[in-house]
C-alpha cells in the first residue's frame, strides 16, 4: 500500500534528519475509534504526529490549506478533511463521525490553530462534543520541536531534535447532561496537556 510505504520512509526521515523521540507510544489503542488532540505549533505537526502513530490519523485541517491543488491532493492522500475553524459545518462533523464509526482515529488541534505559547486556556469544543457524541476515548499528545524544525513563514526543515510525548487517556463521563459532559472532557484535555508541556505527568517509553 502506498500510504503505508510513504509513511515508513518518512519515519525514517524523521529519525535520522530529528532524531524523533516519541514518549509513551504504548499509550495509543491498537484497535477501535479514538480521538488524538494535541498542541499545534507549525504547519508540520500532522505529519510529524500522524508518521511516528501506527494508526491512521484523519486530522482536521484549515479548509483554507484545501484551495491549493498540491495541497489538497496530500491532504487528501494523508486522510485529512477540511474544517472551517470559526463555525465547523455539519458536513464536517459527519465527516469525522463516519471515521468514529468505522473505527478509526480522528485527529483535532483543540486550541483552533498554530499557538506558539499553549497555555491552553481556550480550547475549541469539537473534540469533546464528538468524544461524548460517539463515548470514545481522547489521547493527548504533545510534540516539542516542530515550532523550531518549521518556524512560520519558513519553507525548509530545520534539523531539530523532535519529541512527541504521548498522555493518559480520557474517557467521557457517563453520567450528567451532554453539556456537562463536554465540560469535565474539555477540563480533563486542558489538564493533561498542560501536564505534558510541563513534563510532570508520567509517561513510559513505548
Amino acid at each position: 500500500m502506498l500510504y503505508a510505504f510513504l509513511k515508513r520512509l518518512l519515519r525514517q526521515f524523521l529519525a535520522l534528519y530529528h532524531r524523533i523521540e516519541v514518549i509513551g507510544l504504548d499509550r495509543i489503542p491498537t484497535n477501535g475509534a479514538f480521538i488524538l488532540v494535541g498542541n499545534h505549533v507549525s504547519y508540520a505537526d500532522p505529519f510529524y504526529i500522524g508518521a511516528m502513530i501506527d494508526r491512521r490519523v484523519h486530522f482536521m485541517a484549515k479548509q483554507e490549506a484545501f484551495k491549493i491543488s498540491l495541497f489538497r491532493w496530500f491532504l487528501h492522500f494523508a486522510g485529512a478533511f477540511p474544517v472551517n475553524r470559526e463555525k465547523p459545518e455539519a458536513q464536517t462533523i459527519r465527516t469525522a463521525l463516519g471515521y468514529l464509526d468505522r473505527g478509526g482515529v480522528v485527529g483535532i488541534f483543540p486550541e483552533g490553530g498554530i499557538r506558539g505559547d499553549n497555555h491552553f486556556e481556550e480550547l475549541k469544543q469539537g473534540a469533546s462534543y464528538l468524544a461524548v457524541k460517539k463515548n470514545c476515548l481522547i489521547i493527548p499528545v504533545f510534540i516539542q520541536g516542530a515550532e523550531r524544525a518549521l518556524p512560520k513563514g519558513s519553507f525548509w526543515l530545520r534539523p531539530v531534535k523532535i519529541t512527541i510525548k504521548i498522555g493518559q487517556a480520557i474517557t467521557p463521563p457517563q453520567s450528567g447532561t451532554a453539556k456537562e459532559k463536554q465540560k469535565a472532557v474539555s477540563l480533563a484535555m486542558q489538564r493533561q496537556l498542560r501536564l505534558l508541556k510541563e513534563g510532570t505527568q508520567h509517561v513510559q517509553t513505548g
